[in-house]
């Protein structure tokens, strides 16, 4: 076997994923940083050394010996002390959920949430979601202009993750609001009087989950919270109701925001070439392969992370114990060993799905599948209600400031 050959690790002072510069084109950055002769490199601006290329990423995921998960949802800055003292009073621990823990801790909770996300109950909630499109369409006005964000990409994957969990429809909207409060506290720069008020936010979340997990011991119904209480009932030792309050607060996040983001994702890359979205209205049997393709391409978790837990070598950089690690995902889409041409949109890409959005290994996305159910379907009625559906022209895309989800906040839309 050849030897790698070691090399001090480069320094990119410059380089800040919560820059405004990064927020509006990660992908302009991305080609300006040479990757291809500099796969890793360290950032002091955020104390991470930044791993890019897809084999590396892949190897980081597959690795949890050498890779711990308790950095996945740390707050990127250091966090104002009474701040903390409110998180700390409220429950909010420091391993706030399933994907921060490395096993055992990680697969005692993993294996009973499998159990409950079934594959049965995902494919029973396509009658539901498309039940769901349907009141969120008929309430488009679509003789005007239309935001696709706010009426369709944000309201559908929360109306589905929280019928999903069981939570009444009357709440919704608050943990829509609590959803918006987590991402600025962990994975944005929030100030000190931003962090106090977030932080108190966020007890008030788990606090309600916690009261919901109690109101469904008694009150069962066919929904996730109460297929957990189930599995609780059976070894009471091995699933907490504190876990179960868990393992809610992370679904309610991560099966909002992501799928928000990847079919905002989707309509935006699909749309902004007409010959995209009119190949898949052609041929409606491209979408699944659309999906992937947006993945791989602008992927709605463009950055995930990790920390040492032993003095590590990655592309030939000596990497010590302890060091935190951003797993630059949407840079390895775009890695050219892996995908050809990996700076053109092909809905007919061959080996898209081999794309990292969804992780690998241990910690790979227990809701995969539900996203990609939920996108394919709100495809599949707008290709074929709306085959004219066209951008409004000259828009400037923004985007909420944090590193770890990515979308756009408004995607204004009009039927030619």
């Amino acid at each position: 076997m050849a030897r790698v050959k070691r090399r001090q690790c480069p320094v990119e002072p410059a380089f800040d994923p919560l820059s405004r510069e990064f927020l509006a084109d990660p992908f302009a950055v991305m080609r300006s940083l040479r990757l291809s002769e500099r796969p890793v490199f360290y950032a002091p601006a955020i104390d991470y050394y930044v791993i890019t290329r897809y084999r590396d990423v892949e190897a980081v995921f597959s690795d949890h010996g050498s890779y711990s998960a308790a950095a996945a949802q740390l707050p990127l800055v250091e966090l104002d002390l009474e701040a903390r003292q409110i998180l700390l009073d409220g429950g909010h621990r420091p391993q706030p959920s399933m994907v921060s823990l490395d096993p055992p801790a990680h697969t005692r909770l993993r294996r009973p949430t499998a159990r409950a996300f079934s594959a049965r109950r995902t494919a029973e909630m396509e009658a539901r979601i498309r039940a769901i499109l349907e009141q969120i369409l008929e309430k488009i006005d679509l003789t005007a202009p239309f935001d696709l964000v706010s009426s369709l990409t944000f309201p559908l994957p929360a109306t589905v993750v929280f019928s999903f969990m069981g939570v009444p429809e009357e709440d919704y909207e608050q943990l829509k609001t609590w959803c918006g409060y987590r991402a600025k506290l962990a994975w944005g720069r929030p100030a000190p009087e931003e962090q106090i008020e977030h932080a108190r936010h966020m007890t008030a979340y788990r606090r309600y989950l916690r009261e919901l997990v109690a109101t469904k011991t008694h009150t069962r119904a066919d929904d996730f919270a109460s297929a957990l209480l189930a599995i609780h009932d059976e070894q009471p030792d091995e699933l907490t109701h504190e876990e179960i309050a868990s393992i809610l607060f992370s679904l309610s996040f991560a099966g909002h925001e992501t799928t928000n983001y990847l079919i905002g994702n989707l309509l935006r890359r699909l749309l902004e070439e007409s010959t995209r979205w009119e190949t898949v209205v052609s041929d409606p049997t491209l979408i699944p392969s659309a999906i992937d393709e947006t993945l791989r391409y602008d992927p709605s978790v463009p950055v995930w992370r990790r920390v040492t837990s032993r003095p590590v070598t990655v592309a030939g950089v000596e990497i010590p114990q302890g060091a935190k690690l951003l797993l630059w995902l949407a840079a390895a889409g775009r890695d050219p060993t892996v995908f050809p041409n990996p700076d053109v949109f092909d809905v007919r890409r061959e080996n898209a799905k081999h794309h990292l959005a969804f992780g690998k290994g241990i910690h790979f996305c227990i809701g995969s599948a539900l996203g990609k159910l939920e996108a394919r379907l709100a495809l599949e009625v707008l290709t074929d209600r709306f085959p004219g559906l066209q951008l409004m022209p000259n828009q400037r895309l923004t985007f909420h400031p944090n590193i770890s989800f990515r979308g756009p906040q408004e995607l204004w839309a009009e039927l030619g």
